[in-house]
């Protein structure tokens, strides 16, 4: 028999009672009940020890990749697997998983048996660690913008756009060490033969607006952008103190310079497609 626990973020905007119901009953009629459902905000995300304590073979997580990534960190060591499903805003790890289906059917695939578990490519970076990707640079403060923007928060848009639009013209550029070409920002995201760093563009106005476009239909990867280099280690500099980051969708700074490497995951994620591809 499978122990398992069920992971929703009731603080998400997109959190869904009636979809936490209906998946919870697919677990059911399929005879494979979850044991336990936790409701972050309410109670906390077990860690390694207390998931191996607790006999847990599967957990299942309807949340952002903000949440995954602390998750998928806290359990490093356990032996059990974790089931994404997309319950966030951008979902990139689900979507690298599962490729573009919901929830109700990433359930019924993982019960008919369809896929496999897998650890997947991660970035270090120091003490932080991602399992999508990592922006550096003034563009990532576009994220300020694009929450406030789902959030509806007219007052604060006043203050982000500047702020951002000023940032992505006038703030220094951030470069791969040995690589002349500087940028906006760089984003890095992790693959089975390295790290892929590709150099966000922003030569005009309309590249600018693309780019804005991409934040709003909830893939920045979509904006204007170029190879930079594929490597297992990168190093990323920049004449700031600091780097901007966005870790996982989640605002964060770093020192200058930053190395970033590219490991495999000390948990096993479940993919129905039996791959994880970015692309």
């Amino acid at each position: 028999m499978i122990r398992s626990l069920f992971v929703a973020n009731e603080r998400s905007g997109s959190f869904n009672p009636a979809l936490v119901a209906e998946l919870l009953a697919l677990f059911e009629k399929a005879g494979k009940p979850i044991g336990r459902t936790v409701l972050l905000g309410k109670e906390d995300l077990p860690d390694a020890a207390e998931a191996t304590a607790q006999g847990l073979d599967l957990i299942v997580m309807l949340t952002g990749d903000g949440t995954v990534s602390t998750a998928a960190d806290r359990l490093a060591g356990w032996e059990g697997t974790l089931l994404i499903l997309p319950g966030g805003t951008m979902n990139l790890l689900a979507h690298a998983l599962h490729g573009r289906h919901t929830p109700q059917e990433i359930v019924e695939a993982w019960l008919a048996g369809k896929g496999k578990a897998m650890t997947v490519p991660m970035i270090r970076a120091g003490t932080l660690t991602a399992y999508c990707g990592i922006i550096a640079g003034p563009t990532a403060l576009w994220g300020e913008v694009r929450e406030d923007l789902r959030n509806r928060d007219l007052a604060s848009l006043s203050e982000t756009v500047p702020r951002a639009l000023s940032a992505t013209f006038e703030a220094p550029g951030v470069n791969v060490e040995g690589r002349e070409e500087r940028y906006p920002a760089i984003y890095v995201e992790p693959w089975g033969d390295g790290l892929h760093a590709y150099g966000v563009m922003v030569g005009d106005a309309g590249d600018l607006l693309r780019h804005g476009l991409a934040w709003l239909k909830g893939d920045f990867r979509d904006g204007p952008a170029e190879i930079v280099d594929v490597a297992p280690a990168l190093k990323l500099v920049s004449s700031s103190e600091h780097l901007d980051l966005l870790v996982d969708g989640e605002q964060d700074k770093a020192p200058v310079p930053l190395d970033l490497s590219c490991e495999q995951s000390s948990v096993r994620f479940h993919s129905i497609l039996g791959r994880h591809a970015w692309r």
